[in-house]
């Protein structure tokens, strides 16, 4: 009969080598984590600036449906005067935002409520061509967003804070920086220079 070698050859690993083993993935998490916050943050800037650019588009179908009114709520804006215009959203009250969009766009960052207004600048040429340009202001309830009037093409992942922004408003008020539409402070109200629009 044939002994059986019972004898095995067992081997552990050392303290030594168990404290390289977590010095190294120490080192590692320091590096990744950084790293993946950036990724992170990176990514909800960029849909944060994509839903601006849905709201502003949403706007423009609206307006090519003829379907955008002055602040009589008679006048479309394709026979209303050259000039600004803006539109007020807010998604925490009222329908301004989600009869704009079916959901509403809110904000990347926990899905937050956001606060703000497009402005239109419609302009008639002399041969009576019409052509709109678009600015936005969007703030979150956590003072993230696009905190100053950004024209359409400008909008990008730079453009959008992570902190501070100022509060949200849903009118311009001509009284700050945030208000500016090309060289043009825009104010609301009566007398103001930039007239309301709302969704036929």
């Amino acid at each position: 009969m044939k002994k059986i070698n019972r004898k095995s050859n067992k081997k552990g690993f050392t303290l030594i080598e168990l404290l390289a083993v977590i010095t190294i993935m120490g080192i590692l998490m320091l590096v990744a984590i950084p790293a993946v916050s950036r990724t992170i943050e990176n990514t909800r800037r960029d849909t944060f600036a994509n839903t601006a650019k849905s709201y502003i588009k949403a706007i423009r179908d609206e307006i090519a449906a003829d379907n955008i009114y002055t602040d009589d709520g008679e006048t479309p804006i394709s026979a209303a005067p050259a000039g600004y215009y803006y539109y007020g959203f807010d998604t925490s009250s009222g329908n301004s935002a989600t009869d704009l969009m079916e959901q509403g766009g809110k904000s990347s960052w926990g899905n937050a409520n956001v606060k703000g207004y497009i402005a239109v600048y419609k302009d008639v040429d002399e041969k009576n061509n019409t052509k709109y340009s678009y600015a936005i202001f969007m703030v979150d309830a956590g003072s993230r967003g696009i905190s100053t009037l950004t024209k359409e093409n400008a909008i990008k992942r730079s453009t959008v804070v992570t902190k501070d922004a100022p509060a949200g408003k849903t009118a311009p008020n001509g009284t700050e920086d945030d208000d500016k539409f090309g060289t043009d402070l825009l104010t609301s109200g009566e007398g103001g220079n930039c007239k309301e629009l709302s969704l036929g």
